[in-house]
């Protein structure tokens, strides 16, 4: 197919315009004799004809794709792919569908809306979950499932490389990216750490976003965020690495610029009457954040009136605030995420001290002093502030602000500093400041990040700045486009490799492929005797300049092809990079690449009584992020030199090349489609500015160098089945079939290959084959046209035939309808009048066999209560004949026990009587009264012995009886108490009304009819059952109360025992806490001692004479390329307290918050909690009947009653024994007569005594066997019975 064919009349090209850089213009005649002939629309709508002079084929203007392939969601399955193509399928779909991603082969292209999109939610998300990359339209989540399957399927880390010009977007992907991984490698909540990974947007955007000319939200660093995942490939962790933080905006902002929106923050929430220690007003009071392009550093050092009414670092800009932004909100956002990340309100609180103080810093009025010198006013109150809020000397910062040392041999000398040096140390050391936190807060977060196991895999996310060129660039421009020039010659290997992977797979001849190598740039920066190596040997030079280096790079750069010298400017140098030309002035290079900051100034910080001040400038190197700031140095004589601020650029690109070289890298170029911040607008100039520079085309060149239509055989098949005979396809062997229909088509073999899946095509081809495509069809709708007017013919004839044929139809099955109407009329009258008479003779006769069913009824009701009724008197004749008789008996009975009772009384008398008579007859005799009288004296003396005792006995046992009736009664209330607890329930009384009520309704019923008598004696049978099994569960119930309230009670003790045992524990846990407390705040208090000390030292040494000051690290650069580094954490030691001599009077005298010794912490620890006896009795109690009251008696009252008792009977006895003795004193001699009927008295109080011990014995085992399982019960039952014995049988 030559050239001709594709130019030929009506074929649509592409033509250069000022304007809208292509346009859209058609051929009005064939090529031939070097002329294009093209019509065209202008900027007003206006067609115009122009011919076009070409010198060869190849200068002819590209050609269109078809209208099929505009929209395309992969811009490499366009048909020709070159500039122009590219811009307007992205216009296309930017304008017309807004479509925001598009695919350009490995790369998303991804075009900033400037609108909220609704197209990130968790649907989304779970939409392309599981889906490959294509088999949806382009999205961000795409890109992120493909290198989350990736890893998961090949078990290897991943990147995501996302790229653009500031405001083109490139955070809010990466957000994205990070969103989706953290959803989906999780369950439908977010866990933990992917919560405090979401947390950290926030915090990287308030302290390194800011407002920019082209964005409002512009990342002013570079970050990589590696994502830790798991085995079973979920979040364990994440690692954050910033780059090349812009600290220049901390000092200087450009109009309609601000600072860090966090200085902003603090402002509005100052403004809302939060933080008034920190002295913030409004933002355009600080010069820091609103400077203005006329206003310079010298102006900033005039004196001005009101410190706190102007602000130098907030006003340089003029733009304090940002349309649909709310400061004080993001604010509480802010603060939220510091909390979620484990950064106390305290912490927070030094973080606000030292923002403010940097505000202040910029706020400090510094004045020409005599000669070259300078000086700060003492009544300056922003210098009083920054001391306050940064706990610094007052005096020593004024000091360094405007001198610095300088030591000579053994000589150490002061010097002034001139006005603008000591303006440019200010603003060095704000940078300082806010770089340090900066690297401080990156750590932090990596902390909170870190996982605790080593992680299985990861996915990195870089965040970096496009290619940018200014009208002037500097050292911070060439430091981005050196970066963009590595990541280029990253992709671009990247590419040809996938391409080459391709036609491998494919298994298809290819030949190399030219690709933009951009490794002689990269050369010209890094090699030896390149530009950053003569930058750093310049700043080696005592006396370098920026002059002198670039007269270097004139003379040592001029053999490099991508180097060239401006031919109007003596400061500038020319590199050509892969995106564009790029011109630099060569102004401020070393000072910036120096980095340098006044020792003395940092060793006022450091010896800051703020703690994170303090830590910031004292941390170890390890521990401190790898950034490297020189110190300015205080002699002639060099010390040792640290790392300039683009070798640990270079370095830790590098490092981040190896990182992204191990991984499968995936590309996001992310496009700024105006400058105007409108929402779908497209200017097609800034847009191909941008896709040159960020390699899109690049990937398009490439593609369109080798085969960039790729077709599969069926899809081939099914779009060209059109341009082949029906003989020529097998539908067994669809490669061979595309083959001939290939072969009928393009006869040049090199403008297309078969591969084993694939058919590959020539740029141009498949245009081609459309237009063959589309003549084919035309010729067939001629075709089809005749065909279908002749159907429409015929078939209106055969309508017309139809129509006729169902009029005569419908017309006859009318007339049928209705003579069958009326004879279905006439058959349904019929049947009505059948049912209508059935149903009313059915309604007769329902009505007849109830009157004689209530007949019958009441005859069988009356004869059944009569029957009912004799049986009930019959019943009672019995009944009363039966209570009849047993009295009868039962009299009877009495009388005749009467009459024997009475018999053997009379005869027991007359026995009596006749024994009594034969007594007195004996006694009357001399010899039985001899027998009497013998031993009578010393029986008579026993006796009134006896007698006294019978006497104490007696007056004991009656006080002890009366007691024992007393606690007998007690003893039956209580029994009857418990019985009346046990019958409380009410539930066996209505059962029983229940059972009455139903007897009732069966006598009722029983009239009625016989067989209710039978139902009557079961209803009886059931009920008693009932009562029977209620009284049981009644039973139960009760028992289950008695055991409810035993677990009740021990439940009680045992949750006192536990808040005891609680409140001892958290008294010993505070303790220990006030002792660690106490500890850390020695020791840190001995460590910031240390420090001051050794400064000290080292000044004493100095003004002795002794070695010149060391240079130490600082970190005003943010070219932080592992900020990941562990922190060295101070840990406690208990070793380090046996330093301490503490005396013993002081040890005697330890209370709660006291710092006490290991050993008697140890001992306390150790304490037992359960070994406390809580119920033992206290020392002192002296009461005379202790009884020990057990843990669980069901009836605590009886046993106070019985303690009582025993007491008050232990009191009588004493009574009663003085009374008895009184009475022994007054008694007088008793005859035998009243003796004997004394000793039986005594006889009966003993049986007595036994009866009530028996009872006592009862009352105590009764007792006892209420609960058997209790132990302590009966100890307490068996100590009570023991000391009552004591006291009632002594």
């Amino acid at each position: 197919m030559s050239v001709r064919e594709l130019y030929v009349k009506g074929a649509r090209v592409w033509i250069p315009d000022p304007d809208q850089v292509w346009r859209c213009a058609e051929l009005t005649k064939d090529y031939k004799n070097n002329i294009v002939a093209v019509i065209y629309d202008d900027a007003q709508g206006v067609e115009r004809t122009e011919d076009l002079v070409v010198k060869s084929d190849e200068e002819l203007p590209p050609l269109r794709n078809p209208d099929i392939l505009i929209g395309e969601n992969d811009l490499t399955s366009l048909s020709y792919l070159h500039e122009p193509a590219v811009l307007y399928n992205l216009q296309v779909r930017f304008c017309n569908q807004n479509a925001i991603y598009t695919y350009c082969g490995i790369v998303l292209v991804a075009i900033n809306p400037y609108e909220e999109m609704p197209i990130y939610g968790p649907d989304t998300i779970s939409a392309y979950r599981g889906h490959s990359m294509g088999d949806l339209d382009p999205h961000i989540f795409a890109v992120a499932e493909e290198a989350f399957t990736q890893m998961e399927r090949e078990n290897k880390d991943q990147s995501i490389i996302v790229s653009g010009e500031s405001g083109a977007g490139k955070t809010v992907s990466a957000k994205y990216a990070m969103r989706y991984f953290a959803t989906i490698s999780g369950s439908d909540s977010e866990t933990q750490i992917e919560k405090k990974i979401l947390a950290s947007n926030p915090i990287m955007e308030a302290i390194g976003n800011a407002k920019t000319t082209r964005n409002d939200n512009s990342s002013r660093f570079g970050k990589y965020i590696e994502l830790d995942f798991t085995p079973s490939y979920s979040i364990m962790g994440a690692n954050m690495r910033t780059y090349l933080l812009e600290k220049s905006r901390v000092v200087f902002q450009a109009p309609d610029e601000r600072n860090y929106h966090i200085f902003y923050q603090l402002c509005s929430a100052a403004e809302q009457g939060k933080l008034p220690h920190l002295k913030l007003r409004n933002p355009g009071k600080f010069h820091y954040l609103n400077q203005g392009l006329q206003e310079g550093a010298l102006v900033a050092s005039k004196p001005r009136k009101g410190h706190q009414d102007k602000f130098h670092y907030l006003k340089q800009g003029c733009s304090p605030h940002i349309d649909g932004v709310d400061d004080a909100e993001d604010f509480i956002e802010t603060c939220k995420a510091f909390s979620l990340l484990g950064i106390n309100d305290g912490m927070q609180e030094q973080i606000f001290r030292i923002l403010a103080g940097i505000l202040h810093l910029g706020n400090v009025v510094l004045e020409e002093g005599n000669g070259d010198s300078s000086a700060i006013s003492t009544g300056d109150k922003s210098l009083q502030t920054v001391s306050e809020l940064l706990g610094i000397d007052l005096e020593d910062i004024r000091k360094w602000l405007c001198n610095r040392k300088i030591v000579s041999g053994r000589e150490v000398f002061t010097k002034p500093m001139t006005l603008t040096e000591a303006v440019f140390s200010r603003d060095a050391l704000s940078k300082h400041i806010y770089a340090k936190l900066f690297d401080w807060i990156v750590t932090q977060i990596n902390k909170c990040f870190a996982a605790k196991a080593k992680p299985y895999r990861f996915i990195g996310v870089l965040d970096i700045y496009g290619f940018e060129t200014f009208e002037i660039n500097s050292f911070e421009q060439f430091c981005i486009n050196y970066a963009n020039e590595k990541l280029q010659q990253q992709f671009n290997q990247h590419v040809f490799k996938l391409e080459q992977e391709e036609y491998v797979k494919e298994q298809i001849e290819w030949e190399f492929i030219n690709f933009y190598d951009n490794q002689p740039c990269i050369d010209l920066i890094e090699s030896k005797l390149g530009i950053l190596d003569l930058l750093d040997e310049e700043c080696r030079m005592p006396k370098g300049s920026d002059q002198s280096w670039v007269e270097k790079l004139y003379d040592k750069c001029k053999r490099w092809e991508h180097f060239s010298k401006p031919r109007l400017s003596n400061t500038s140098f020319l590199i050509a990079h892969f995106a564009d030309k790029v011109g630099y002035e060569c102004a401020g290079f070393l000072e910036k690449n120096r980095d340098t900051v006044s020792e003395e100034q940092i060793n006022i910080l450091k010896s800051s009584q703020i703690a994170l001040v303090h830590s910031l400038f004292t941390e170890k190197e390890k521990g401190a992020p790898p950034t490297k700031v020189k110190v300015l140095p205080t002699g002639s004589k060099s010390k040792q030199m640290k790392k300039t601020v683009g070798s640990q650029f270079r370095d830790s690109l590098n490092l981040l090349m190896m990182t992204l070289n191990s991984t499968t890298p995936h590309y996001v170029r992310c496009i700024k489609p105006n400058d105007d911040k409108m929402a779908f607008t497209f200017d097609p100039t800034r847009a191909i500015q941008q896709l040159r520079a960020c390699g899109v085309l690049e990937t398009v060149r490439i593609s369109a160098a080798g085969y960039p239509s790729r077709w599969t055989y069926n899809e081939f098949f099914c779009r060209y089945r059109v341009l082949c005979n029906s003989k020529d396809i097998k539908r067994n062997d669809m490669r061979l079939t595309c083959e001939k229909i290939i072969s009928n088509m393009i006869n040049d073999e090199d403008k297309f290959k078969f591969g084993r899946t694939k058919i590959f095509f020539r740029a141009g081809q498949v245009a081609y084959m459309e237009k063959l495509r589309a003549d084919r069809l035309s010729a067939c709708g001629v075709m089809i046209q005749k065909h279908v007017r002749m159907f429409l013919h015929r078939n209106r004839y055969r309508t017309m035939r139809r129509a006729a044929i169902t009029i005569q139809k419908y017309t006859r099955g009318l007339k049928a309808r209705r003579h069958v109407h009326h004879i279905r009329r006439t058959a349904a009258a019929i049947k009505i009048q059948a049912a209508i008479r059935g149903w009313v003779k059915q309604v007769q006769y329902k009505r007849l066999v109830y009157t004689v069913t209530q007949l019958q009824a009441h005859a069988r009701g009356a004869r059944a209560r009569e029957r009912y009724q004799h049986m009930r008197r019959v019943k009672a004749a019995i009944i009363i004949q039966k209570n009849v008789r047993k009295w009868q008996a039962v009299y009877h009975y009495k009388m005749a026990m009467g009459g024997i009772i009475t018999l053997q009384g009379l005869v027991r008398c007359f026995l009596a009587k006749k024994q009594l008579k034969k007594l007195k007859i004996e006694a009357r005799s001399v010899e039985h009264q001899r027998k009497l009288n013998k031993g009578l004296e010393n029986k008579i003396i026993s006796l009134q012995q006896k007698l006294t005792e019978a006497k104490l006995e007696v007056g004991n046992v009656k006080t002890y009886k009366e007691e024992i009736v007393t606690l007998k009664e007690q003893l039956s209330e209580m029994k009857g108490v418990e019985t009346q607890l046990k019958n409380s329930s009410n539930r066996v009384s209505e059962l029983e009304a229940m059972v009455a009520r139903l007897t009732q309704e069966v006598e009722a019923e029983r009239g009625e009819k016989m067989d209710v008598l039978s139902e009557k004696e079961r209803a009886e049978k059931e009920n008693r059952e009932l009562v029977e099994k209620l009284n049981a569960e009644n039973a139960k119930l009760a028992e289950e109360l008695v055991n409810a309230k035993k677990e009740e009670a021990k439940k009680e003790g045992e949750e006192l025992l536990k808040r005891k045992y609680e409140a001892e524990k958290q008294q010993m846990i505070m303790e220990y806490s006030e002792e660690k407390s106490a500890y850390q705040r020695l020791l840190k208090e001995f460590n910031r001692l240390e420090q001051k000390n050794e400064q000290l030292e080292e000044q004493m040494a100095k003004m002795m004479g002794g070695n010149s000051h060391k240079r130490t690290a600082s970190n005003v650069s943010n070219l932080s390329g592992a900020s990941d580094a562990p922190t060295e954490l101070v840990r406690d030691d208990a070793s380090e307290f046996n330093s301490i001599i503490v005396d013993d009077d002081w040890m005697s005298d330890v209370g709660y918050g006291s710092v006490r010794s290991r050993a008697s912490e140890a001992s306390d620890n150790s304490r037992n909690l359960e070994s406390i006896d809580w119920g033992s009795p206290q020392k002192g109690d002296t009461s005379e009947i202790r009884i020990p009251v057990p843990e669980k008696v069901e009836d605590i009252t009886l046993v106070l009653q019985l303690q009582n008792k025993v007491r008050e009977l232990e009191k009588e006895r004493r009574t009663m024994a003085k009374r008895i003795d009184q009475l022994e004193s007054s008694s007088s001699p008793l005859d035998d007569s009243q003796h004997a009927q004394e000793l039986i008295r005594l006889q009966e109080l003993e049986m007595e005594n036994a009866k009530l011990k028996d009872d006592l014995n009862r009352l105590r085992k009764s007792i006892a066997d209420s609960e058997p399982q209790n132990n302590r019960i009966q100890e307490f039952m068996s100590e009570c019975w023991s000391d009552f014995c004591s006291l009632v049988f002594p």
